[in-house]
């Protein structure tokens, strides 16, 4: 069983809208394994010049097992290294999604104590998963929500902050 065979279409023709959203797939569940398989190997990649070319092949993964591409390349990604409460994070910000539940950004922390000099041991490290997603609103006006995600859980937190890098920022503060 491969990394991404919950997201296989079935065999035999499908609608167009059919199975999992790619661009949910990708921020749900492609950056989340990634991230949390290896949180402190995720900043330093984000943080680095290849960032771009490490979102396209994930990107390509996502293609290939949904059976359709995202509506985004990885030019449109921008990645914010930063830190929330003094811990490490990365926030991918992402296109504005067109669903409800895709993420308009996602945030990887790290919550580890950088007053030390020495890094803790792989393996050791445990990241934690943010989302800010799209979400319903029955008088039309835009919604956010903030969730979290562990190795097998979402945790919505609801109603979350405007959909900008810093308030995000802020919001997680009150979280980790």
């Amino acid at each position: 069983m491969g990394l991404f065979d919950f997201l296989k279409r079935k065999p035999g023709p499908q609608a167009e809208d059919d199975g999992t959203s790619p661009d949910y797939a990708f921020a749900h569940y492609a950056l989340r394994h990634i991230a949390l398989s290896d949180p402190l190997q995720f900043l330093a990649i984000a943080a680095s010049p290849d960032a771009e070319q490490f979102m396209d092949a994930v990107l390509q993964d996502v293609a290939e097992q949904c059976g359709r591409k995202t509506s985004f390349d990885a030019a449109s990604i921008k990645i914010h290294p930063t830190r929330v409460n003094a811990f490490p994070c990365a926030v991918v910000e992402l296109p504005e999604p067109q669903e409800m539940a895709e993420a308009f950004m996602v945030a990887v922390v790290v919550p580890i104590d950088t007053s030390t000099e020495q890094l803790p041991e792989p393996g050791t490290v445990v990241g934690r998963y943010f989302t800010l997603e799209k979400g319903f609103s029955l008088s039309d006006e835009p919604r956010t929500v903030l969730a979290e995600w562990d190795t097998e859980a979402h945790s919505n937190y609801g109603d979350g902050p405007a959909p900008n890098v810093d308030a995000f920022i802020t919001a997680l503060s009150e979280h980790v």
